[in-house]
């Protein structure tokens, strides 16, 4: 039987299924290394997990990850996006 993907938080280290985790990618050069939340992980290219709760995001954003796993800085829109979809996933609870 064919166990399923695991990846680790980038906020607190925790190694879950891939499903189980939120995803934030930097696409290929050929669609201009733009940066996407991906919560459907349906995008190819280099990309940061964390949980499914802002505190998660908070140590990913403090620690900097953006910058030293996909080398390049998150735009606004993408935290505010981020920030929209734990809110309301975590008051849905």
């Amino acid at each position: 039987m064919k166990s399923s993907p695991e990846r680790r938080c980038a906020g607190c280290g925790a190694i879950r299924g891939k499903s189980e985790l939120i995803r934030i990618v930097r696409l290929p050069e050929s669609h201009g290394h733009e940066i996407v939340f991906d919560p459907k992980i349906k995008y190819q290219g280099r990309s940061l997990y964390f949980c499914p709760m802002e505190k998660c995001f908070e140590k990913v954003m403090r620690r900097k990850a953006p910058e030293k796993l996909m080398k390049i800085s998150l735009p606004a829109h993408v935290r505010d996006e981020v920030i929209d979809f734990l809110s309301n996933a975590e008051s849905a609870q």
